[in-house]
């Protein structure tokens, strides 16, 4: 295990997993999707994963949460506590998958991952009936999320589906959604993938605001490095399913990084690089920072 993967003392504990691996069944067998990933998350911090489309980020994601279906996924947990408590395996087996407890997950499409023939009340009463709010508490409490996410009016929007939100409104509903069950752990696939610069930053500080506010720690799945940097504590570099490297956020343009994270940020767009006729590529990048 790495060192910045080291075991936490459990009332500090958010999430821990070791040698954690996936495999899709395939007509061909068992094809390795992500192998041997092992972290460690304490309360409020954040964690970045990245890597290019393909590398294994949102299988990882949906595994954590108890989201691949049995069927078509082998998940081997290996050591796995979400708030200091073992991951129930048996959920993980089901027909239907079942969210691991502790865990919340926001998708990166809202119109897809929201219930379109629910009201938005229906799925606050879904989500907080779970966490044992009381039936006459539940209302109060819906408003009280959707106004803490930056949504005017809401007991109107309570009344509505999500076709009839904009975009950027169902995109803070499902975080309101996400984060009003108290999760030790929340899982951000690509959050901002949708929406604009102005906008994605807006997101993140929320959803990070609520975290700290809460105590949950925050796993980022995203191809924005820049964005990474900027919001998270760490980061977790995956390369066809496997760790490239595990470090603080702070000392990724280090040296010592792999030749495919250093690959990876020689990759991203800059201003100064308008007048270039040719972007480097990640191939090329790769082998130059491999020589």
């Amino acid at each position: 295990m790495s060192r910045l993967a080291k075991p936490l003392e459990r009332a500090d504990e958010a999430i821990a997993v070791e040698r954690f691996a996936v495999a899709y069944r395939t007509e061909f067998g068992l094809v390795p999707a992500v192998s041997n990933v092992s972290f460690a998350l304490k309360r409020s911090e954040r964690l970045a994963v990245v890597g290019e489309s393909g590398s294994g980020k949102t299988t990882l994601a949906m595994a954590i949460a108890g989201l691949l279906p049995h069927e078509t996924a082998q998940v081997d947990y290996g050591v796995a506590r979400v708030a200091g408590r073992p991951v129930d395996m048996s959920a993980s087996r089901s027909v239907i998958p079942v969210r691991h407890e502790g865990v919340s997950m926001i998708f990166q499409d809202a119109m897809t991952s929201l219930d379109p023939v629910a009201t938005i009340a229906h799925q606050f009463r879904s989500v907080l009936g779970k966490r044992g709010v009381r039936r006459s508490e539940i209302r109060a409490e819906s408003i009280e999320w959707i106004e803490k996410v930056g949504i005017p009016n809401p007991e109107r929007v309570l009344k509505l589906h999500p076709y009839e939100l904009s975009g950027g409104m169902r995109q803070r509903v499902m975080i309101a959604l996400a984060m009003c069950s108290k999760p030790a752990v929340l899982i951000a696939d690509e959050p901002t993938s949708a929406l604009d610069i102005v906008v994605s930053r807006r997101i993140m500080d929320l959803v990070l605001s609520l975290a700290v506010e809460l105590g949950t720690a925050v796993i980022v799945i995203t191809h924005d490095i820049d964005l990474a940097r900027k919001y998270t504590d760490r980061m977790l570099v995956l390369y066809n399913g496997e760790v490239q490297d595990l470090c603080s956020t702070d000392s990724v343009t280090s040296a010592e990084r792999s030749p495919y994270t250093r690959a990876l940020l020689d990759c991203v767009p800059r201003l100064q690089d308008y007048d270039k006729e040719f972007l480097p590529t990640l191939a090329r990048s790769i082998e130059r920072a491999a020589s």
